[in-house]
């Protein structure tokens, strides 16, 4: 059983695990997350989760590096268009008007890392998301009251953004929040660590 390092600085999969009574510690990577020349949404995410992972990895040789990275796309004929995060009121209403009425396909990339052996798995969870049809007065209320300008997508769907939803096509809702914790369970369990075990240990 190896002890749990997320390499992230959102309070949003700190929460997640938390929730599940899981510690882990937290280190913020540094890395360029500028997509490159005709990557992929589904590359992107990957690429991401396991550069996270990398980076960090080495500053904790014998823990259990884990990496995340989540990329929403607005699927057309003519091409994806990338959902990141809004930062401010207008952008976010703008976000919702344009997913409104449409499916949004999340792609929710783990990577798992342990520096010593140099091990690392990397996979993905897909998540597809139908928007109700909104009226801008919905769009404003949401955004004013929720105020979900750091997700992509501009909602949070563990609070009042699952209103915003016909429905969610996912093996793992957790995905949607930012880490698929059932993909994390199936991954750690490769490098001999059980996520149950670790979660009802008194």
């Amino acid at each position: 059983m190896h002890s749990l390092i997320l390499a992230s600085s959102s309070r949003y999969r700190q929460a997640q695990l938390a929730n599940l009574g899981i510690h882990a510690d937290t280190h913020a990577p540094n890395i360029d997350e500028t997509p490159l020349d005709k990557e992929t949404a589904l590359e992107l995410a990957l690429r991401l989760a396991a550069e996270k992972a990398r980076e960090v990895a080495p500053l904790y040789p014998d823990h259990l590096v884990i990496g995340a990275d989540q990329v929403a796309v607005i699927e057309h004929e003519e091409g994806d268009q990338l959902l990141g995060k809004p930062g401010n009121m207008d952008n976010a209403v703008d976000q919702l008007r344009r997913c409104a009425g449409k499916q949004v396909v999340f792609y929710s990339a783990v990577s798992v890392c342990r520096h010593t052996t140099r091990q690392q798995i990397t996979d993905h969870e897909v998540t597809r998301v139908h928007f109700r049809p909104l009226t801008d007065t919905e769009i404003r209320r949401y955004v004013e009251t929720e105020k979900p300008f750091d997700c992509a997508g501009s909602f949070k769907c563990e609070g009042r953004g699952v209103l915003l939803f016909d429905a969610i096509d996912s093996r793992d809702p957790n995905a949607l929040i930012g880490l698929p914790v059932m993909l994390l369970r199936d991954i750690v369990s490769q490098f001999d660590t059980d996520l149950l075990a670790m979660a009802t240990a008194q």
